[in-house]
């Protein structure tokens, strides 16, 4: 081999050489970069949730015993009901703080259904479950459903929560429902771990889903046990729930305005025999049920947001007041806050911006 040759074999060689170290140092930057990536990730993901946290003992705080003017009932105008945009050292951080007691808790819903009675029959239902049967047909603009067709969502949730392989009435749905579908699960057979649980129970479609989830609830170790709904923090859109105990069609919206007229004159209702017993009720010749109502709190809802950069974290917690304590007993990352729909929204609740 010539002189020339060697030169070119070496040349050659030596652009093996180089193409490799630069796609080795491509690759070493490249990785180095999408693990410093990670890293920051972490350290702002982590730097938000300590704000999320830090969030949820500033909510303690406000609702303990020793903020709250009138400890025998509780109000949104008591100051609590608040949505606040905080700005910290370049985080944002959103807080919203509702009653959980003002939904439906869905774990209410539980009761066995009499097979003897008729789907349209009041009397076959709890008070519970009449007040969810009317919340379904409050979407009259966007999904109509008439009092046989929101029952069968009920008997649909009886049977999720059961034990039992026996379907409620006709549009009940046990396991032998479930395993027939394209993507086959079982029925829960136990109370409701959360609410977006309901999205796997027959009749429930997701643009239903939608529109019924900010008024729903999943209070921790409740099961079957009623929870008071507090008449005081309850949105128009449940408001709307409450009627005689023989029927199960909801108020009009007029007439809910009365309502709300009422209670503004009122400012609250220092119990539930002077809700019960408003002249508002005469007039639209309604006896509503209020076995199961009240007027204070022990569960409340904060959801909360913190936004750093790019990265954004939202949490959920279920915070439970007992005596002169408040604590978390609850606590879910969620995608975005759901509380404080437009009619959810009360009436002088607080939303204010603070930047530091």
């Amino acid at each position: 081999m010539g002189p020339g040759r060697e030169t070119g074999a070496v040349l050659i060689m030596a652009l093996l050489i180089v193409s490799v170290v630069a796609g080795l140092a491509v690759k070493f930057t490249a990785d180095y970069q999408l693990g410093l990536a990670k890293a920051e990730s972490r350290w702002l993901g982590a730097q938000a949730r300590s704000h999320l946290l830090a969030a949820e003992s500033i909510a303690e705080f406000v609702l303990s015993e020793e903020m709250d003017p009138d400890p025998a009932v509780d109000y949104y105008e008591e100051g609590w009901g608040v949505t606040q945009d905080i700005q910290l050292d370049g985080v944002w951080v959103t807080v919203a703080i509702t009653d959980a007691q003002s939904y439906i808790d869905l774990n209410s819903l539980g009761k066995d259904l009499p097979d003897d009675k008729a789907i349209t029959d009041p009397t076959r239902y709890s008070a519970a479950q009449r007040r969810f049967i009317r919340l379904l047909q409050t979407f009259e603009d966007q999904i109509p459903l008439n009092p046989a067709e929101a029952a069968a969502v009920v008997e649909a949730i009886v049977d999720w929560m059961d034990t039992d392989n026996t379907p409620s009435g006709f549009a009940g749905a046990e396991a032998d429902y479930y395993i027939g579908l394209e993507t086959e699960y079982q029925p829960a057979n136990q109370p409701f771990s959360s609410v977006d649980e309901l999205r796997l129970v027959r009749h429930v479609s997701e643009d239903l889903m939608q529109l019924i989830r900010p008024y729903l609830v999943v209070l921790p170790g409740q099961g079957q046990a009623t929870v008071p709904m507090n008449v005081n923090t309850m949105p128009m859109r449940l408001l709307r729930t409450i009627n005689g105990e023989n029927d199960l069609t909801p108020l009009d919206p007029m007439q809910v305005e009365m309502l709300l007229q009422d209670k503004a004159q009122q400012g609250f209702y220092q119990d539930v025999n002077t809700f019960r017993g408003s002249q508002i009720w005469q007039s639209l010749g309604v006896t509503p049920n209020t076995s199961d109502f009240g007027v204070t709190t022990s569960y409340f809802m904060l959801e909360a947001e913190a936004t750093i950069n790019e990265q954004r974290r939202a949490m959920r917690s279920i915070l439970k007041r007992q005596n002169d304590t408040v604590e978390s007993i609850q606590r879910k990352d969620i995608y975005e806050i759901t509380r404080f729909p437009e009619t959810a929204m009360p009436a002088n609740s607080q939303s204010a911006t603070t930047q530091q």
